[in-house]
C-alpha cells in the first residue's frame, strides 16, 4: 500500500477520527485535496484496514465561471467510482451582498450548513473534509497576525463537531500539500485546479503566496511543520486550560440564564489568569459571541482583572455586550436589561404569580391574633405580617420602577430604593427581578426577600394582621 495511505490510517487510527464500517460524508470540491482524500479513503476500505461506507456532498458556490464544469466533474467522478454524491447550488454572492458579510465567510456558512443537512439526511454521523498540513499552517498564521492568544493558535483540530449530532473529521491534517499532488499524478487521476486560489485579494492566498515564501526565504528555520507543531502544541495548552475551568465552573457559575451570564467574584479572582480568560469566554460564548471570539488582547487583560475592581466597573465588548463587577459577582450580558414587566393584582384572600421574580405571592388576613413581638419572631425574608389598616387595597406585585421610595423597617427616614439595594449590596442584575408588594397608593409595603416598609408595621396587639409569604416558583442558583 501507497506510503502515503499508511500516514494517513495511522494518523486517523491513533486519533480515532473514524470507526471502520462507519458512515461518512465526504465534503467534495473536484480539488485535488478532496480528490485525494476520497482516493484515500476508498484504498483503505477496500484493502480492509478501514472498511467505510462513504458518500459525497458538493455544494455548487456559483461564483466562478468554472462552477458548474466543477460540478460536472464531481458527477462523473462520483459515478466512477461507484459511490453516492449530493449536490446542491447556493448563489453565494448574493446571499453576501443580501447580509453585508464578505464572500469568503458567507462561503464557509453556507457550506457548512450544507454539509450537515446532507449527513443527517444520509444518516451519517462524521463529515470528512481535506484540509491539510499548509491549510493548517496558513490559518495559524492568520490567526497570528490577529493577534490571538493560544486558543486561537490551535486553529484547526483533527476532530470537531459541526453541529449537535455530527462530528468533522479532517484525517490529512499531517499531510502537505505536495504530497496529495505527488499522490495524484502517480494514480493519473485528474482534478479540478480553482482560479480564485490565485487572487491575492484574499488573505489566505495572500499569505500562502507571498508571506510563507517569504518567510521560507528569510528564515531558514521557518517550515510549515513547526506551524503544525504549534498548532496541536496551542490546542493541547487550550485543553489543560478548558479542563481547569470544567472543574472550577461549578463553584463558578451562580447563574446561567437566557441573556446573563453570573460568576462568583470571589472564586473567579482566586484562579489564575488563564482560566479567568477562559471561563470569560465561556460566558461570553453562552450569551451567543461568535467561536472564534472578535476579543483583542485588552480585552482578555480587562476580563481577568475584573474581579480586583469595585463595584460598577465595567467593560464593553463587541457584540454590544458588557462585563461588570457587581457586589460578590460579575455579570455577563447586554447592558438595559429587559422591558419591565406587568404590575400584577394580589387579591386578599389569594395569591399571584410574579414568573419574571421566581415567586408566587400569597396574602390573608391573618385569622388568629397575632402580636408585635410575635409578627417580629415568625417573620422572616419570605413572610411577613403587617397592620392589615395601613395598607389601601388591592395590593399590586411588581419590579421597581424609577423613583421608587419606601421607608426601611428601622430606618430612620425613607430613602431611595436604589440606595437601599446598593447598601444591602444587592448585585445590580437581580434588581430589576425583585418583587415588590405595593398597596393602593402605589406606596411599597414589603420588597420580597429584604425589608418591609417602617410605616406598615404592627404596634400593638389586637389590629387585623395581613400576612404576606413568598413561594419560589423556580429553584434558586447557586
Amino acid at each position: 500500500m501507497d506510503d502515503l495511505c499508511n500516514r494517513v490510517a495511522a494518523f486517523v487510527r491513533n486519533l480515532g477520527l473514524l470507526e471502520a464500517g462507519g458512515h461518512v460524508l465526504v465534503a467534495f470540491s473536484g480539488g485535488p485535496d478532496s480528490v485525494a482524500l476520497v482516493l484515500i479513503l476508498g484504498e483503505l476500505s477496500s484493502s480492509g484496514r478501514l472498511p467505510l461506507d462513504l458518500r459525497l456532498a458538493h455544494l455548487n458556490h456559483r461564483l466562478r465561471e468554472e462552477a458548474d464544469e466543477e460540478e460536472d466533474f464531481c458527477r462523473r467522478f462520483a459515478r466512477e467510482q461507484g459511490l453516492p454524491l449530493t449536490v446542491e447550488r447556493a448563489d453565494v454572492g448574493r446571499l453576501a451582498r443580501g447580509c453585508n458579510g464578505s464572500v469568503e465567510s458567507v462561503a464557509r456558512r453556507v457550506r457548512y450548513e450544507f454539509l450537515a443537512r446532507t449527513a443527517r439526511a444520509v444518516a451519517a454521523p462524521t463529515v470528512a473534509t481535506a484540509h491539510h498540513a499548509d491549510d493548517v499552517a496558513e490559518t495559524v498564521l492568520m490567526r497570528l497576525l490577529r493577534g490571538a492568544g493560544v486558543r486561537g493558535l490551535g486553529a484547526m483540530r483533527p476532530r470537531r463537531p459541526l453541529c449537535d449530532d455530527i462530528a468533522l473529521v479532517r484525517p490529512l491534517m499531517n499531510v502537505r500539500k505536495h504530497r496529495l499532488i505527488a499522490y495524484l499524478e502517480d494514480h493519473g487521476q485528474p482534478f479540478c485546479r480553482d482560479t480564485s486560489n490565485r487572487d491575492t485579494d484574499y488573505v489566505r492566498n495572500r499569505v500562502r503566496h507571498r508571506l510563507i515564501p517569504l518567510l521560507r526565504g528569510e528564515y531558514p528555520h521557518f517550515s510549515v511543520e513547526s506551524l503544525v507543531a504549534l498548532n496541536e502544541a496551542a490546542i493541547e495548552t487550550a485543553d489543560l486550560v478548558e479542563g481547569a475551568v470544567d472543574e472550577l465552573w461549578p463553584a463558578l457559575r451562580v447563574e446561567c440564564e437566557e441573556g446573563a451570564v453570573v460568576l462568583d467574584a470571589a472564586v473567579y479572582e482566586q484562579a489564575p489568569p488563564a482560566v479567568r480568560k477562559a471561563a470569560a469566554a465561556r460566558a461570553l460564548r453562552r450569551l451567543g459571541m461568535p467561536d472564534p471570539l472578535p476579543l483583542r488582547a485588552e480585552h482578555y487583560r480587562a476580563l481577568a482583572g475584573l474581579a480586583g475592581r469595585g463595584p460598577g466597573f465595567g467593560v464593553s465588548l463587541p457584540g454590544g455586550l458588557h462585563a461588570r463587577r457587581e457586589h460578590g459577582v460579575l455579570h455577563f450580558g447586554r447592558p438595559g436589561g429587559r422591558a419591565a414587566p406587568p404590575s400584577r393584582e394580589l387579591p386578599v384572600p389569594g395569591s399571584v404569580e410574579a414568573p419574571e421574580c421566581g415567586y408566587r405571592i400569597n396574602a390573608r388576613i391573618c385569622p388568629e391574633e397575632v402580636g408585635p413581638q410575635e409578627a417580629r419572631q415568625r417573620a422572616s425574608e419570605r413572610e411577613v405580617f403587617l397592620a392589615a389598616e395601613r395598607v389601601r387595597t388591592p395590593l399590586n406585585v411588581r419590579t421597581r420602577r424609577p423613583g421608587d421610595r419606601f421607608h426601611p423597617l428601622g430606618a430612620p427616614g425613607r430613602k431611595r430604593l436604589k440606595e437601599f439595594f446598593i447598601e444591602a449590596r444587592v448585585p445590580r442584575h437581580r434588581r430589576d427581578r425583585i418583587a415588590l408588594v405595593t398597596d393602593a397608593q402605589d406606596r411599597i409595603v414589603w420588597v420580597v426577600g429584604h425589608r418591609i416598609d417602617d410605616r406598615f408595621r404592627l404596634l400593638a396587639a389586637g389590629q387585623p394582621v395581613l400576612h404576606l409569604q413568598a413561594c419560589r416558583t423556580v429553584a434558586e442558583s447557586t
